[in-house]
Parts: C-alpha cells; structure tokens; sequence
C-alpha cells in the first residue's frame, strides 16, 4: 500500500449540496476529520488532483474548492482534543 499523506480542503459546496453526499465521498480517504463546515483535514493515498476530480462536482458552478497538501509536522494552535486525539492516532 502506498504511504499517506495528509491534505487540506476547503469545500465550499454549490447550492443543493448536502453534507451527507460530501462525507459519503470523503470516506474513500483512508480517514478524515471535518473541524469546521467548510474545512477537513483528510488522511489519504491519493494526490490532490485525484480528490479534485472527486469533489469539483459539489463546488462546480458557483461553490468554492481548496486543496493542498498539509505538513503536520510543523504545527501549533488550539483545536478540540477530538482533534488532536484523530491527528496524532496511528495509521
């Protein structure tokens, strides 16, 4: 199995979009953790053009998308402890 990597999105969805059908694509990540409505922290094999082409069609035409790789070692600030616990498990 490749090794994984952790990434940022931003999901601003388009009209219509519900949560449900979002997470529904966010479990193919090997894991995930969503801190805000709008923001995840995603834990996966794929590379970033891979989790475009799965989540353009929420933001697609008038939503917005963000995506970029995410460097956890070099990290500060204050979260929920669910955060931190999801952040620092093994995988």
């Amino acid at each position: 199995m490749a090794s994984g990597k952790y990434i940022q999105v931003y999901l601003d969805p388009k009209q219509g979009i519900m949560m449900e059908t979002i997470e529904k694509t966010m479990n193919i990540a090997v894991d995930w953790f969503r801190y805000s409505d709008t923001n995840w922290v995603v834990y996966t094999t794929s590379d970033i053009n891979k989790w475009h082409g799965r989540l353009k069609k929420f933001a697609d035409p008038d939503g917005n998308l963000f995506i970029c790789e995410l460097n956890i070692n070099n990290r500060n600030g204050w979260m929920t402890k669910d955060f931190w616990v999801w952040l620092r498990k093994d995988r």
